[in-house]
């Protein structure tokens, strides 16, 4: 995307809660590998969070004013995506009943790789969003570039004309007719 800048990381807040969506599966694995330890409850709560903001971010979607939007360029990032999976691996090789060391260690290292998703805004990059049936995008529109997660394919967009939602200043989700 040579025209414009990168899209801006948005609001630390928004940033934080766009990890916790995307890492829901990895903190609900780990609540699964530590139930029945009192490590169980701190997972489950934080993939419940994650869970419920992912419900917000779908109602927001639905309820939200949707937009034209005209992208001179766009670029898949589904490579993003790989990011996550090395978080979601994690979880399959923490074992709870090992121990409190081996559970912080798991912890910590999860911990920075949510942190380092927040600070570089990866987190507009959720794989969850393609088990729906849709991709992601970056797309430059009047200047300004945005993630865009779309179910239609781009290259239908100029006879199309999808609508967008903008969920954050640099966030927008396509939405698609009937939903």
């Amino acid at each position: 995307m040579s025209s414009a800048a990168p899209p801006r990381l948005g609001p630390l807040r928004l940033r934080v809660e766009l990890t916790l969506a995307a890492f829901t599966p990895a903190f609900a694995l780990l609540a699964v590998r530590a139930y029945a330890t009192a490590w169980f409850w701190l997972f489950a709560g934080i993939a419940a969070t994650g869970l419920v903001l992912l419900v917000v971010l779908a109602a927001v979607v639905r309820v939200g004013n949707p937009e034209p939007f005209r992208f001179t360029e766009v670029e898949d990032r589904g490579e993003e995506v790989l990011g996550h999976v090395g978080a979601y691996l994690l979880p399959v090789v923490v074992d709870a009943s090992m121990g409190t060391r081996d559970v912080v260690i798991a912890v910590t290292a999860l911990g920075l790789i949510v942190l380092i998703h927040v600070t570089t805004g990866r987190v507009h990059v959720n794989p969850l969003v393609y088990l729906t049936g849709r991709r992601i995008y970056t797309g430059v529109s009047g200047g300004n570039a945005y993630y865009v997660i779309a179910r239609t394919d781009p290259s239908d967009w100029a006879e199309t004309r999808p609508q967008f939602v903008p969920v954050a200043p640099s966030l927008l989700v396509e939405r698609t007719a009937g939903r």
